[in-house]
């Protein structure tokens, strides 16, 4: 092929991948399963000839504890078991399997059966049972990796100890699940290392890399106002909206959710919160300055009669605060005060950009003051989110200045780095090029033509730091969880497409948390930040969490032991 027929089709392709790198960007009520043009990271990273060496699977899993990974790119899921209160009620759900999508694109077979028994199992029954045939099962083969699951962990004991995990399954069907990686931890020097092509894909050709470092800041500066700034972001959440009208509509919380997540009750219930939210609730508008003193960001309330507990409900990425007020139910059934606080730069907080998290972690603070001065010395404030939200939560759960009022976090499909969420997009993108062009022979081996992902990625991080002064490198999910060992609750879904469930595990393995504990739905749940569609479980499995934290804090210490099992 001469030289310029192949710049004539790089340019061509360059136009569509701009576009569809902006639309890729979903939002958090986004409810698409994941389409044959996404792929994970861990699959670009095998396209790649020089891609990041493939994490292997740990083949040290035992029934009762983990180790803890000599590399954080190597993660094993724990099969042990785990008891939820025995005041909520157990999920009757089943889980069923999602994909499984390693660095070697090998599924792992899968060799202990399905169970579909509804006995619960008492702590004083289990402590007979600490050696079942399933959990044998598990041990031999060293390849069963539970999906829909709770992990729960006491990390009370010494650093010499091994952890000691349990886990709550919904069914004993092991087909496994994506599993974390190095693409879920990816920073801006890990993309500028020459050492890993998966990231660094520019070329070594003087000519070509000056070429492409141009191509690659324009597309960046095309991505990045849809991603950051008020104007964009309303913008493109408009156009989405105009192409999936329904996108908002509480009719499609139940519409695809798999039978096992009871979609009657996930319609009886968002059809009264519905109602409840814009018809009945008495709802107060709130606001406190920014930290920085540059404007004022505003919530709405939700007063709970009677109660001094709240929570605090961080905003998506493009989130209409009418979408958070019908969830936000969740937690007032549960007798919380509900604070809906709307980020920089989106709805009626002042701001011109969206600072993923950057700034608004120390705006929380100022909301957390303001709800103690309220709620008095028994004020206890709970901090949850979902997607950006999430991290908003676990940004402000790692503030050295962290009221003592704030008791627990819970943080609903949030991102571990931002470099690792514009890879996966990014990777989507490449993926959805590459079958076009490889119709035509030609394969564009996980890169998007003209813009190389490493040189995207430092000319969009140049713009935020050009137009708001920090790095994204600063805004790590990682770096929260390791800086907090407030106890967290991490939630995600197998089927999103946005937010891998695999940057979700990644985080609950790295966290420093005292008490924490990681649930990933699996089947059909809706995509994107749709967990709480699955309304009935969402309920009891963050009541339970809830509860463990009010036992952690009344006795400083977990009465659970690590054989503890709930079948559903």
């Amino acid at each position: 092929m001469n030289k310029t027929k192949y710049v004539s089709r790089l340019t061509g392709l360059l136009a569509v991948s701009l576009g569809m790198l902006a639309f890729q960007m979903t939002t958090y009520a986004d409810t698409t399963e994941p389409s044959d043009s996404q792929v994970t990271s861990a699959q670009v990273s095998q396209q790649s000839d020089s891609a990041v060496e493939a994490q292997s699977e740990s083949s040290d899993a035992a029934a009762s504890t983990v180790d803890e990974p000599a590399d954080n790119s190597t993660t094993a899921r724990s099969s042990n078991v785990n008891a939820e209160s025995s005041s909520v009620e157990t999920p009757d759900s089943s889980a069923t399997a999602s994909d499984n999508t390693d660095q070697s694109s090998q599924p792992v077979d899968s060799t202990q059966p399905q169970s579909d028994t509804e006995d619960t199992v008492t702590p004083s029954d289990e402590s007979q049972q600490t050696a079942t045939s399933e959990e044998v099962a598990t041990n031999d083969s060293n390849q069963q990796q539970p999906t829909d699951q709770t992990i729960s962990e006491d990390s009370s004991t010494t650093a010499d100890q091994q952890r000691s995990e349990t886990t709550t399954t919904d069914s004993t069907d092991t087909t496994n699940a994506a599993q974390p990686s190095a693409n879920d931890q990816i920073t801006i020097p890990d993309a500028n290392n020459a050492d890993n092509q998966a990231w660094k894909q520019s070329s070594n050709n003087p000519f070509i890399n000056f070429l492409t470092g141009i191509t690659s800041t324009i597309a960046a500066g095309v991505v990045y106002p849809f991603a950051a700034s008020r104007q964009g972001a309303a913008l493109l959440s408009k156009i989405r909206t105009l192409m999936s009208p329904d996108r908002y509509d509480v009719d499609q919380m139940w519409s695809d959710l798999d039978e096992k997540y009871d979609p009657e009750y996930t319609k009886t219930y968002y059809t009264e919160a519905q109602n409840w939210y814009d018809n009945e609730v008495v709802k107060e508008t709130m606001s406190v300055p920014f930290a920085d003193g540059t404007g004022n960001a505003s919530a709405t309330y939700i007063a709970h009669p009677g109660s001094t507990k709240t929570i605090i409900y961080g905003q998506g990425w493009t989130t209409e605060p009418e979408w958070m007020g019908y969830i936000s139910k969740v937690f007032y059934d549960m007798g919380y005060n509900v604070l809906m606080p709307y980020t920089r730069g989106q709805n009626s907080s002042d701001g011109e950009f969206l600072t993923f998290g950057d700034k608004d972690k120390a705006d929380w603070i100022n909301w957390i003051n303001k709800i103690d001065e309220r709620n008095g010395a028994n004020s206890e404030v709970v901090l949850y989110g979902q997607s950006l939200g999430a991290d908003s939560a676990l940004e402000t759960a790692a503030q050295t200045n962290l009221p003592k009022s704030v008791k627990a976090v819970i943080a609903d499909c949030g991102f571990s780095t931002i470099p690792s969420l514009l890879f996966s997009l990014y990777s989507g993108v490449a993926n959805s090029l590459n079958n076009i062009t490889s119709k035509i022979g030609w394969n564009l081996n996980g890169t998007i033509p003209l813009v190389p992902f490493d040189q995207f990625l430092n000319g969009f991080n140049n713009i935020n730091k050009l137009f708001q002064g920090f790095s994204l490198d600063d805004v790590s999910g990682i770096t929260a969880v390791q800086n907090s060992k407030l106890p967290t609750m991490f939630i995600a879904t197998a089927d999103d497409a946005f937010i891998p469930d695999t940057e979700t595990e990644t985080m609950y393995n790295l966290s420093a948390s005292t008490l924490k504990q990681l649930w990933i739905l699996d089947g059909n749940v809706g995509g994107h930040a749709s967990a709480n569609n699955a309304v009935k479980d969402y309920m009891s499995r963050i009541q339970a969490f809830l509860n463990q934290v009010d036992g952690q804090n009344s006795d400083n210490k977990l009465n659970i032991t690590d054989d503890q099992q709930i079948a559903a």
